[in-house]
């Protein structure tokens, strides 16, 4: 009988021994992790409320990550924009001086030397980016080259640019209308050498009646599109409308689409309008319309010209994915040389009338920057102190209260000794 309850006595301390170490081992994981809740087994409402809250504060650091980089565009951009109001004040200075009567064409020559260097040096800016972003973002043209081999149509380059939009939430793509001789000429700086013959905005489907169909203007008078020719090359534009076509253009009875053309016209000009069928010509000469006349294969397009309303940045700046826009800033540019010189005195004064015009646009632009850089510091201010009670609701999960399980653990190294000296007792009965 007195054996008999040895052996229970010494079963009973030998479970009460393993449930010691347990609770002793899980105080030695605790004090050396830091951490309280670490599986499920610890607290399950902790642990989802830990999991939930680490993944916010990985948000709540990609976002201010986000804001950040902003900023830094934004601080950039503003930067660029100093730089262009110092190259136009010192241009319009040049201006002043260059009217000075008493000066003689020598003193207006070098004058106008440094004025144009200026000038391109302004241009230079206005095509910086950062990281890819334009720093002046508004209108933007880009010339789609399919390649030599690959002829295109005009409804295949207009779908392209229908599938690219629909993707595209931010930007507006569409083939290029060009309505003023100014858009012509930015056109012409932006893609420079055409180089091929490309694709534009515009169709006559309504025999003789040119209008542009793409983009915002093919919104007007009801989606039918905004008119700009009447007839063939002895027609008249529309309202005053801007054109450019070649010699002897537009011509074709079923020729219905609007193209850029690189092939030479009489007059050595490149880049004017030239009207085509919606055809993929391959060969050098075929009637592929069917006016009667063998068609030029010169004159196929094999790619388009895009041009991109670019809309404001938008700034993530919470967790949700919401944001804020970052307003556009422009300067005006002078893209070519003889939009603003120094060669005679009344060119000097029309000059320095376009800078001063020109100079209040930049500080106009620097404003916008202002007000956009100044509501990003308050939003990168509130996501730090977001981040930061954040953490700490994190820290008060995790962190393990370190006096406590310390004395905790003393105490089962204690109740693990009295077991250990009276398990070894029994064993002596």
């Amino acid at each position: 009988m007195i054996v008999s309850d040895a052996h229970n006595f010494a079963s009973r301390l030998s479970r009460n021994m393993e449930e010691i170490q347990r609770e002793r081992q899980l105080h030695i994981e605790k004090l050396s992790s830091g951490k309280k809740v670490e599986k499920s087994t610890d607290d399950a409402g902790a642990l989802s409320m830990k999991i939930k809250q680490a993944s916010e504060l990985k948000r709540l650091r990609a976002v201010n990550s986000n804001l950040q980089n902003a900023k830094s565009y934004l601080e950039v951009r503003d930067g660029a924009l100093g730089s262009v109001h110092k190259i136009y004040d010192r241009m319009a200075q040049l201006s002043t001086m260059a009217m000075d009567v008493t000066k003689n064409d020598s003193d207006r020559e070098n004058y106008e030397k440094e004025f144009q260097e200026l000038r391109d040096m302004a241009l230079t800016i206005s095509r910086e980016k950062f990281n890819g972003i334009n720093l002046f973002r508004n209108k933007e043209y880009l010339l789609v080259n399919k390649g030599l081999n690959n002829p295109l149509r005009w409804t295949e380059a207009k779908a392209e640019l229908d599938a690219l939009n629909s993707t595209n939430s931010q930007n507006n793509h569409y083939l290029a209308t060009i309505t003023s001789e100014l858009e012509q000429i930015e056109v012409a700086y932006q893609i420079g050498d055409v180089g091929i013959n490309a694709w534009l905005g515009g169709q006559d489907i309504i025999e003789d009646d040119w209008r542009w169909t793409e983009g915002p203007e093919g919104l007007a008078n009801g989606g039918t599109g905004t008119p700009f020719w009447n007839g063939k090359s002895s027609g008249n534009p529309v309202n005053g409308m801007f054109e450019n076509w070649g010699n002897g253009e537009p011509n074709g009875n079923l020729e219905d689409y609007l193209q850029i053309s690189q092939a030479f016209q009489p007059d050595g000009t490149t880049g004017t309008w030239n009207d085509l069928s919606n055809s993929k010509r391959t060969n050098f000469n075929r009637d592929s319309d069917g006016d009667g006349t063998n068609d030029s294969f010169q004159y196929q397009p094999t790619g388009y010209v895009r041009e991109t309303d670019q809309g404001n940045l938008v700034v993530n700046d919470d967790v949700e994915g919401g944001g804020f826009e970052i307003g556009n800033a422009l300067f005006q540019k002078f893209i070519l040389n003889s939009m603003i010189s120094l060669d005679t005195v009344e060119n000097s004064k029309q000059a320095l009338s376009s800078l001063e015009y020109a100079l209040e646009g930049v500080s106009d632009a620097r404003a916008i920057g202002a007000a956009s850089l100044s509501r990003l510091e308050k939003e990168i201010e509130g996501n730090k102190n977001l981040t930061l009670e954040t953490e700490k609701s994190l820290s008060r999960i995790e962190d393990v209260d370190m006096a406590i399980t310390a004395s905790r653990l003393a105490r089962a190294e204690i109740k693990m000794q009295s077991t250990t000296a009276i398990f070894a007792q029994a064993n002596k009965l």
